[in-house]
């Protein structure tokens, strides 16, 4: 049999995972919805234009590029799916139709392999929160996501606050390190910042800033007062302030600060948060608060929101399945036909999951088996054919609770 392969980093997905995805977004969108969250779907191809720009910094060798037949453009496949809804928003909604809550159940295709995963698709489950701002509405999408995995099963959590504010003014500050600056936070390496700091063949200014402003935050610290602007000391305190009332909330739930967390995408603007549990080698959920995205169609519109790594979550979720009935009915006649889909259909409304099979073996799957003679009278069985029950006729089946 002749073998066809799939592109790197793209995958089937068998029965088992779709099934775990089902679960896990109808948790998903149950919950969203209690929270005043409508789902909405976006395309999978959009103008190039609309995904790419300087402001939303989307990567534009990350995202796949193909030409419109019809009009010759350059079309780009999503590569992520908060950029799309900017767009989304300013092509269906005015300002005085705002706020606006979304949710959505996404797909995107990337050019490059994510290493912890192994592919280059991501199921991204989100919720958007367009037209708010404060630190109420920031609380209230963490702690919307902080219950979503609650209800997923993930009790044990950690809430990591950071704010790209504050990243993106320690940048603007190192015209020379910056790059070097920003991969070693990526990376987490901060022995390698102390180096820097030290090193004379980096601008005196810049040595001078890294060691009493960004060594501090290395540290957890807050840097002299005298050094923070009023803009990053009001985003220091209300990252504070966050993590207060989200540990008020969340007694059970570890909250904490790191001040120099990186994004891949820099649209973020103010504060960013992950969750991550203990089962998990990779963050369930990232979000943050984009209030520039929607510069670029020359509209003023503060934002937040986060996106749920689907393949990531059903690596680490249980779902226990032994409480879904099944049934299994034995087809020993090619004369019954209609008799087994009026039993299949009296099952299924029950709640069973009810499939057909030819083997009359023991060790059927299923937790009921059921079996007609010549005569049309039912026979009921255990999953092991140790019978169980017998009825005269379908009627009277049909009659007694299973």
């Amino acid at each position: 049999m002749k073998k066809v392969s799939l592109p790197p980093g793209i995958k089937d997905y068998t029965p088992e995972i779709v099934n775990k995805f089902e679960y896990i977004n109808d948790i998903f969108f149950q919950e969203a919805e209690s929270w005043g969250f409508n789902k909405i779907y976006t395309p999978l191809i959009e103008n190039i234009d609309s995904l790419v720009s300087d402001s939303r910094d989307i990567d534009n060798k990350n995202i796949l590029k193909l030409i419109d037949p019809t009009t010759g453009g350059i079309l780009g496949i999503k590569s992520d799916v908060t950029p799309q809804i900017a767009r989304f928003i300013t092509s269906n909604y005015s300002s005085s139709e705002l706020p606006i809550r979304l949710s959505y159940a996404e797909r995107v295709i990337r050019n490059k392999l994510n290493i912890q995963t192994d592919s280059r698709e991501v199921f991204q489950l989100g919720c958007e929160s367009i037209g708010t701002d404060g630190i109420f509405n920031d609380i209230e999408i963490i702690q919307l996501a902080s219950s979503l995995l609650k209800k997923m099963g993930f009790t044990e959590q950690v809430i990591t606050l950071s704010s790209s504010l504050v990243v993106n003014f320690i940048l603007s500050r190192l015209k020379v390190s910056g790059d070097e600056i920003k991969n070693l936070f990526y990376k987490k390496n901060f022995s390698d910042i102390i180096k820097i700091s030290q090193d004379n063949s980096f601008p005196k200014g810049e040595r001078s800033f890294i060691k009493s402003f960004v060594i501090p935050f290395t540290k957890n610290k807050i840097p002299n007062s005298k050094l923070i602007n009023s803009d990053i000391k009001k985003e220091v305190n209300n990252l504070q302030t966050i993590k207060n009332n989200l540990i008020q909330i969340n007694s059970e739930v570890k909250c904490e600060i790191d001040y120099l967390d990186v994004k891949d995408f820099n649209y973020y603007s103010n504060i960013t948060f992950q969750i991550n549990s203990p089962v998990a080698k990779s963050p369930l959920i990232n979000g943050g608060r984009y209030n520039n995205l929607f510069n670029d169609y020359e509209m003023s519109i503060p934002a937040i929101g986060f996106g749920l790594d689907l393949l990531s979550v059903v690596k680490n979720i249980k779902i226990d399945d032994s409480l879904q009935p099944k049934a299994i009915i034995i087809i020993n006649s090619e004369n019954n036909m209609a008799e087994f889909f009026k039993i299949r259909d009296f099952l299924a409304n029950q709640g069973f999951i009810v499939s057909f099979s030819k083997n009359k073996s023991r060790n059927q799957t299923g937790q009921i088996v059921i079996k007609l003679d010549k005569n049309k009278q039912v026979f009921l069985f255990d999953g092991e054919m140790n019978r169980i029950a017998k009825f005269k006729s379908i009627s009277e089946f049909i009659e007694e609770e299973i």
